[in-house]
């Protein structure tokens, strides 16, 4: 790969950090198992409206089939972090996958799983900028109760004699976890991009579909069943509209925002060098055929809203998947309408798609908000939307990586913002880093603690835990702290972290756990 080339990857690759975009969030498709019925759902299956909610799985049963990141079908969600800069074999840029388990008292390390290609049967050979872990999604493809991971491989050289193309890997879920069945691993044989990634029923049949972005802004879908090779029964591209030079699709994330039972898909348009404009958030609905060509969303005021990092997920529990998009002030931030430390907005789903025109904002100067709104905060940088409480609300956590604590810059917190019937609310919200009691560590200068954030579900209870990344952590090492909950949201104490060292792999600076499956 040539210094240019290796360049713009590398940009692209990192654009979520300090500068900062975002890649996190379940898709509908594949929820885990259901809340019961009558009360607000922080995550809901897709459903048509007025639909019979299934009746609640017990936490301790088998999973339902292919419960979202349960790679052992177990019936607890599997945490899978992404370190595309990881040093494999002494390759610099080869990339693998950290894979932490799930279990009844919660997600632990000692079941520890580390993926990369040439090992336990993945394809392929580690070589340098192959970035391995560059995006991931979980799905279960072949439709045999476990879920299944799918790995971008950006640097790849694919097809064979087109350098650094990049493919999709797809590791099979099992009985004993990833890449450990019968059939460990295969590459996917379909022609797709790699730049970012998601999995939804974009179309509605009961198959799972993988969708991912293309650099000059076209969606590329794969469409379910996919045989046991991961060949998919058939490929869709849907066009961008509107001006794409230079743009690229990013942060695609996936949900029933008109709940009408087809997934679709949400994302950020933007440049692909972030010193020109803004990327803008985008929606496509999903039909028969698969995801319809995107439209903007708009505000009050009809203008684009703008975005960094995006989740989706059921915040006032009305069945509708709603919007949570991080923007990050720059300067080159559109009509200075964005505060100093960065803003989140929250757009409601409806039977007509996004409300746009109803958002609510939050930052650093809203009341009950903790923090204060300076320069370079990063208020987020990176957003997760998940139930923290158990109170059947999805309450959105937000990476604020340039929280200074203590007087040390760049320390990095997470802020939360309860769900409610009325959305969420600033009332209640709590900040976190790595100098609150309990958090094991110490909040350093330029840590960035909060540069990925990510609600799943780890021991079943139905109440999500917190997972948080720390990229600059121990010299950009990087590592992942796992913060349990209560009633009351993030419970500090019985907290842990892991990091490269933890999973047996050198301490090198690669940014551990810089990509979270969407």
């Amino acid at each position: 790969m040539n210094d240019t080339r290796r360049a713009t990857r590398t940009l692209g690759l990192l654009a979520a950090l300090a500068a900062i975009t975002s890649l996190t969030a379940p898709a509908a498709f594949a929820a885990p198992a259901e809340k019961p019925a009558g009360k607000p759902v922080g995550k809901p299956a897709a459903a048509k409206p007025g639909a019979q909610k299934p009746a609640t799985a017990s936490p301790a049963k088998k999973a339902p089939k292919g419960m979202k990141d349960d790679f052992n079908g177990d019936g607890y969600q599997d945490l899978a972090v992404g370190t595309p800069e990881a040093r494999v074999e002494l390759r610099d840029n080869a990339g693998h996958v950290a894979v932490v388990y799930g279990s009844k008292s919660g997600l632990k390390t000692s079941g520890r799983q580390v993926v990369h290609q040439g090992k336990d049967g993945v394809p392929g050979t580690p070589e340098a900028d192959d970035f391995f872990g560059h995006s991931l999604t979980s799905a279960d493809l072949n439709r045999d109760g476990y879920a299944d991971l799918v790995v971008s491989v950006a640097g790849e050289d694919w097809p064979p004699g087109q350098d650094h193309v990049g493919n999709l890997t797809v590791v099979w879920g099992s009985p004993k976890g990833l890449a450990r069945g019968a059939t460990p691993a295969s590459d996917i044989k379909a022609k797709s991009y790699t730049r970012a990634m998601v999995s939804g029923d974009f179309d509605g049949d009961g198959n799972p579909d993988l969708a991912s972005g293309s650099y000059e802004g076209s969606l590329h879908v794969l469409h379910g069943p996919f045989d046991a090779a991961g060949a998919p029964a058939r490929t869709s591209v849907t066009q961008p509209v509107g001006e794409t030079e230079y743009r690229s699709l990013h942060s695609l994330r996936a949900g029933d925002v008109n709940r009408d039972g087809k997934t679709d898909v949400i994302g950020l348009h933007g440049w692909t060098e972030h010193d020109l404009g803004r990327p803008e958030l985008v929606f496509w609905e999903g039909t028969a055929t698969g995801p319809a060509p995107f439209r903007h969303i708009t505000d009050h005021r009809r203008h684009y809203i703008e975005g960094d990092s995006v989740d989706v997920g059921d915040v006032n529990g009305d069945g509708y998947a709603d919007i949570a998009v991080g923007l990050l002030w720059n300067n080159y931030t559109s009509e200075s309408t964005v505060p100093a430390g960065g803003s989140v907005t929250h757009v409601r789903g409806s039977a007509q798609g996004p409300l746009g025109a109803k958002n609510r904002v939050f930052h650093l100067d809203s009341p009950k908000v903790p923090g204060s709104p300076r320069t370079s905060t990063g208020f987020g940088a990176s957003v997760s939307i998940g139930d923290l409480d158990g109170d059947r609300y999805g309450d959105i956590a937000v990476g604020v990586t340039g929280m200074a604590v203590g007087g040390r810059g760049g320390a990095g917190a997470v802020v939360t913002l309860p769900g409610t019937a009325n959305g969420p609310t600033s009332a209640g919200s709590r900040e976190i880093h790595q100098d609150t009691k309990g958090v094991p560590g110490a909040a350093e200068k330029n840590d960035l603690f909060g540069s990925r954030v990510k609600v799943l579900d780890g021991d079943g209870d139905g109440r999500g835990e917190l997972a948080v990344s720390a990229f600059g952590e121990n010299k950009n090492a990087g590592a992942v702290w796992v913060l349990p909950t209560d009633k009351n949201g993030v419970k500090p104490n019985g907290s842990f972290v892991f990091g490269p060292e933890a999973l047996g792999l050198p301490a090198d600076p690669v940014r551990f756990g810089s990509v979270h499956t969407s």
